[in-house]
């Protein structure tokens, strides 16, 4: 099994679990939202809710 060094997975809401965990950083996103950046290092993770489509 290959694995890449750097891996992005997009969701509402994430659940990951990880041995190595750095302090939540929050970083801005467009408009005024916000949103946590935390790197986990050795970790599992699974998108629990994707992301909503809102029709306009």
């Amino acid at each position: 099994m290959k694995f890449m060094l750097s891996q992005r997975i997009e969701g509402e809401k994430i659940r990951c679990i990880g041995g190595k965990i750095s302090k939540p950083r929050l970083i801005h996103q467009s408009g005024g939202h916000r949103a946590i950046f935390v790197d986990v290092r050795s970790a599992r993770a699974k998108v629990v809710r994707v992301w909503r489509v809102v029709k306009s």
